[in-house]
């Protein structure tokens, strides 16, 4: 499934300028690739699993309005970052996340540009997979920080000016080195757990599904990520479906939510 899904959304980015582009009703983009991917993961899901729903972005409303009563679902972003993926940025994902009792126990990062599925089961371990190499998987886990090194906080480019600058503040309070590093999508969840970056902390608005898959995976492979309060996320557990204040961290040992939500 993660191979065809990455190989249809690489059809579709060689040809993004040519894509139809549609405002959805919280005015980010939809592309038919959006629409592609979700019909294709939904469907190897749903058969895959039988009886367990799928909650997308791209679901119909009247599948999330059922969703309350639900014990599993699996959680799914598509096509994580299509601003990326028009402006072929490269940083782009499909997220697929299993979801029990609220808890993201399972997540799927697959990064289509360079054939990789980062997969994480929390308590199991996390690992990468090259496409089409079936079970020959790479473990890795994330590091606790270096007090040597900067320490690399992960922003994206499209983030407020203010606000990260904030959080570069909090930050810089705790630590005589910061870093800030731009990075795209749910390739943050990624670089956390490879060391390329020690924290990515999230403040502007997002959806569970931008979430969910990221959150396994970096809990899997070691790190931690919790709501502004220090604790675990719950999903599918309130009306909205837009996600909190966040941090994903690669040493648990550090209270980032302390530094950046000093308030709670």
């Amino acid at each position: 499934m993660l191979d065809e899904a990455s190989a249809i959304a690489r059809e579709y980015y060689r040809k993004a300028d040519e894509l139809d582009v549609v405002k959805k009703g919280d005015m980010t983009p939809l592309t038919e690739a959006d629409t592609a991917l979700h019909h294709l993961i939904t469907g190897h899901l749903q058969s895959m699993a039988v009886g367990i729903p799928v909650l997308s972005e791209e679901s119909e409303a009247n599948d999330i309005a059922s969703r309350r009563g639900w014990r599993a679902c699996w959680v799914i972003d598509p096509l994580d970052g299509t601003k990326e993926f028009i402006e072929k940025t490269d940083q782009f994902t499909i997220n697929v996340a299993l979801v029990i009792d609220g808890k993201s126990e399972l997540g799927v990062i697959s990064v289509p540009c360079l054939k990789e599925h980062w997969v994480g089961v929390v308590g199991n371990g996390a690992a990468i997979f090259p496409e089409r190499e079936g079970l020959s998987g790479r473990a890795v886990q994330t590091s606790a920080y270096n007090a040597s090194e900067p320490m690399v906080m992960l922003a994206s480019h499209r983030h407020a000016p203010k606000r990260v600058e904030a959080l570069m503040s909090s930050l810089a309070t705790n630590f005589t080195d910061v870093k800030r590093v731009n990075s795209g999508s749910a390739v943050k969840f990624c670089d956390v757990v490879s060391g390329a970056a020690d924290v990515y902390p999230r403040t502007s608005p997002c959806s569970e599904w931008d979430v969910a898959a990221g959150d396994a995976l970096v809990r899997a492979a070691g790190g931690s990520v919790t709501d502004s309060a220090g604790a675990q996320i719950l999903y599918n557990q309130r009306e909205s479906l837009l996600a909190q204040s966040f941090v994903a961290a690669a040493d648990p040992s550090i209270n980032f939510a302390k530094i950046f939500f000093p308030e709670h």
